[in-house]
């Protein structure tokens, strides 16, 4: 196969691998949720596929940044899907899918997503200017949006339920696409200089220690990502199946209206951000959680599922503005480092939130654990204020880029 040239196609290119692999990745997770909430019958089975994932990239994350500092990304890109098609393939067709094989499946599947998330962030980093990137970030990641619509609609229009058969087949040709088009992918300038060995972890969290920018930028997208992203988590199966009482159809019409939100939102930025349009993420995180909570307290889809989509939209603009301003703080050669220490920390917000928001889901409700996750984020934005109050300014890093 011949590379690609030009900007332009390679956006292209990676916006294909996102919502090839993302595509499958997500189908994995909702099947494997809604399979343990529907012919497991157990709730909490279900969330904890949701945070299985997150395990070997909390746990492994110095191993991750090893890798994706030493092997090239187009390698890495494509071994990864290769990998994920060849697992799906022995979870669907070769195990019973109980309970310790559906956490299990989720736990490899989400290890294997993880590493791609990584790389493709390294790959944005490694072929498009500082400029660029603030433009690249929200196009290249309106796959990974659509790609939840994709698995949405695979769940909400297949005429029954979806069989692990169909899972199977799905899911491995989409990771087959996937590693396909890596193929395509051009290499990197190469470099004048001898390449350095990896950035530990230890410089990692030196450098959020010591760069302002980076370091607000970080724990603002960490405490996003757990409060909003865990919501989402939790919520994505168990506001239609549990707290509405509907069927697997309704579980991909949510997964279809939180994905063209997120496309909506992404669009949405790329244009106000060409036009130098500025987010206040003053305004749109009291919003957000507005909304989140909203959505919980209604038991009919017309008046829930609206209101998620408002939640999911503004969601998505916090987190557009906080990715844009991470990668544009961090230097192009400690890009792999930072994205691992991102997604790491982040992984573990969010395990958090799903442990709790699991056993509060049941215990409590949807209603409440929203408000909870809504007052949670609240006091964590007022304590980080506090916190960066009384941190001295530090020397950017604006000469490295």
């Amino acid at each position: 196969m011949t590379p690609v040239t030009g900007k332009r196609p390679l956006t292209a290119l990676l916006w294909a691998i996102n919502l090839s692999s993302i595509s499958a990745s997500v189908l994995v997770y909702i099947y494997l949720a809604h399979h343990a909430l529907r012919d497991l019958d157990s709730l909490l089975v279900s969330e904890f596929v949701l945070f299985a994932p997150m395990v070997v990239p909390v746990l492994l994350a110095f191993q991750l940044n090893q890798l994706t500092g030493r092997m090239e990304v187009r390698r890495l890109l494509r071994l990864a899907n290769v990998a994920a098609a060849a697992a799906c393939l022995a979870l669907f067709l070769a195990t019973d899918l109980g309970p310790a094989m559906v956490l299990l499946g989720a736990t490899v599947i989400g290890a294997l997503d993880a590493v791609q998330r990584v790389a493709r962030i390294v790959v944005i980093k490694r072929y498009f200017s500082p400029e660029e990137v603030r433009f690249t970030v929200p196009l290249t990641l309106t796959a990974q949006f659509i790609a939840g619509a994709v698995a949405g609609a695979i769940l909400a229009f297949f005429p029954t339920q979806i069989t692990a058969l169909g899972a199977a087949v799905a899911t491995t040709a989409l990771f087959a696409c996937a590693a396909l088009c890596t193929w395509l992918i051009p290499p990197a300038a190469t470099p004048t200089e001898a390449p350095a060995a990896p950035a530990s972890l230890w410089q990692g969290l030196r450098m959020l220690r010591d760069v302002a920018p980076l370091r607000q930028a970080m724990v603002g997208f960490v405490l996003l990502g757990a409060f909003f992203q865990g919501f989402y988590n939790i919520s994505r199966v168990a506001l239609p199946a549990h707290h509405l009482g509907l069927s697997q159809q309704y579980v991909g019409l949510l997964q279809i209206v939180a994905s063209l939100a997120a496309v909506t939102g992404a669009l949405y930025f790329y244009v106000q951000s060409r036009r130098g349009q500025a987010f206040h993420l003053r305004y749109i995180c009291p919003a957000c959680a507005a909304a989140m909570v909203g959505a919980c307290l209604w038991h009919s889809p017309a008046v829930s599922y609206p209101l998620y989509f408002a939640y999911f939209f503004l969601f998505e603009l916090a987190f557009f503005r906080l990715q844009a301003d991470i990668m544009a703080a961090t230097p192009r050669d400690q890009m792999p480092v930072v994205a691992t220490l991102q997604y790491a920390l982040v992984y573990a917000g969010m395990m958090l939130a799903i442990f709790f928001g699991a056993f509060s889901v049941q215990w409590f409700g949807m209603p409440i654990t929203a408000a909870l996750f809504a007052a949670g984020f609240g006091l964590a934005h007022r304590l980080r204020r506090l916190a960066a109050d009384r941190v001295p300014p530090a020397p950017s890093l604006e000469r490295n880029r």
